[in-house]
């Protein structure tokens, strides 16, 4: 009887060791969008804006708040990547239970500083612009609001979205051309 309760706990012990603490890893390709968009995790955020396998090439991006290891944005670049993605066994309790790794850069393409994109400034009531030093998007775009910023201001003291179109200066500095 001890025997076959021995060799029930080594089974057991060996069957819950073998497949659990092996970390599942596969790859994905995902397209990096050129500019970041806002968004809300522990505190409001800058995201990248993402598409992941099938959705590459259609007009569904999504927001990626997780960190690529190896990988370097630089704003203005569409990024095509081959990238690594493991499940992590036991995550921090504020944290993702997703590691990602870049394996290869497959493609890079610049784009125009005209080319419009959109960006939500004002989310459920949260809102992603400062004042620190000039209108920043959580202090650490520029914001060049033209000729808008009173109807910049007006809109983020009175509605509870407001999404901003912009068009690239540099890495570093947005220009807004339309509020909605």
């Amino acid at each position: 009887m001890k025997k076959l309760i021995l060799l029930l706990i080594t089974i057991v012990i060996s069957f819950s060791c073998s497949n659990e603490d092996e970390n599942k890893l596969q790859t994905i390709d995902m397209r990096i969008n050129h500019y970041q968009n806002t968004g809300v995790a522990v505190g409001p955020v800058l995201t990248l804006i993402v598409q992941e396998g099938n959705a590459i090439g259609t007009a569904n991006w999504q927001r990626f708040y997780e960190n690529i290891e190896g990988f370097n944005y630089v704003p203005g670049k569409i990024y095509n990547l081959s990238v690594s993605v493991e499940q992590i066994k036991n995550p921090p309790a504020d944290g993702s239970s997703l590691k990602y790794k870049l394996l290869k850069i497959n493609s890079i393409q610049e784009v125009s500083n005209e080319t419009p994109f959109d960006i939500d400034l004002k989310k459920n009531g949260e809102s992603f612009v400062t004042k620190k030093a000039g209108y920043q998007l959580l202090d650490q775009i520029e914001i060049d609001c033209n000729t808008l910023c009173n109807k910049l201001d007006a809109a983020i003291q009175n509605q509870n979205f407001v999404i901003g179109t912009f068009k690239r200066v540099s890495n570093t500095k947005i220009q807004l051309i339309d509020v909605k």
